[in-house]
């Protein structure tokens, strides 16, 4: 009987470890495809909001299982935005016609639609769905109030008005840029332009608590004040990809020549990307050294 029971157990730890790598890889694929949708942004959009999102749930004391669903839920909100006209993706909600607006406020039903063909993504696929939510009730698609709203989406909204406001580039830069092309400058020159990052933490702290989630705006506040200060204590240098090590943290945006984002500027470095960063570079996708801050 011990032995069934033993063997019963490794059957199941087998199946539930291929069932969360089933769920890893999907995770993988989908955002790998963001990467091509991003060029219009200073840095990888869905990796910041996933990031900061993970680190907010973190504060506030959430269980690994909520961590998880609504860090992975920050990485695909967008989506639904899929296969979106580039006049659409490539502007502010605010600069669209009635007709792009009604198109662009579809995409949290479509990315709801999307995540939720895959059976351990119902609550994901929720958050997605929720995420331009406002605790008004102006928010989109359903008009959702205060408790109505899941708290992840909450989180997401906050840190998705701050990134879009921040680093979505303006017409000058849409124009210049091409998506192959490498983005210049640092993690720290992120929040040089003070007048619209001071406007943005403004805009967020007017509307607490009628708008945004007062506690979330409050500790993404301190998250991003403690990341400045520990940015002006340290040193951008030009390092081998090889040399790489994990704690160190990209101070500039590297795409391949096909435009694919593969590293972004504040993104942390891990030992998994260093085999294939190597691999970018032995092709010139990308230099042989990068800049980092360590």
């Amino acid at each position: 009987m011990d032995d069934q029971l033993k063997e019963t157990m490794s059957l199941l730890d087998e199946i539930s470890s291929l069932y969360a790598e089933s769920i890893f890889n999907t995770i993988q694929m989908l955002s790998t495809i963001f990467n091509f949708m991003e060029r219009y942004y200073e840095g990888s959009h869905s990796r910041f909001i996933s990031e900061k999102s993970e680190k907010i749930c973190k504060a506030l004391g959430m269980n690994d299982t909520d961590i998880f669903e609504i860090k992975t839920a920050a990485l695909l909100h967008d989506i639904g935005k899929v296969g979106m006209k580039e006049s659409i993706l490539y502007r502010r909600s605010n600069e669209l016609n009635e007709s792009e607006l009604k198109q662009y406020c579809l995409h949290p039903e479509l990315g709801n639609l999307i995540l939720r063909k895959h059976k351990g993504f119902s609550t994901i696929a929720e958050i997605v769905y929720q995420h331009h939510e406002k605790l008004d009730g102006t928010g989109f698609p359903r008009h959702l109030k205060k408790a109505e709203i899941h708290p992840g989406a909450s989180i997401i909204h906050v840190v998705d008005y701050f990134h879009d406001a921040m680093y979505k580039k303006n017409r000058d830069q849409r124009i210049a840029i091409k998506p192959s092309a490498q983005i210049t400058g640092s993690f720290a020159d992120s929040f040089l332009n003070r007048e619209v990052y001071a406007s943005t933490m403004n805009f967020l702290h007017q509307k607490k608590g009628i708008l945004f989630e007062r506690r979330v705006v409050e500790l993404f506040t301190e998250i991003l004040e403690l990341e400045r200060k520990n940015v002006g204590g340290k040193a951008i240098m030009r390092v081998p990809v090889n040399m790489l090590e994990p704690g160190m943290t990209f101070a500039k945006d590297y795409y391949t020549t096909y435009g694919l984002l593969i590293a972004s500027n504040g993104e942390a470095v891990t030992e998994d990307m260093k085999s294939s960063l190597i691999r970018f570079a032995e092709t010139e996708q990308i230099p042989m050294k990068v800049l980092v801050i360590k």
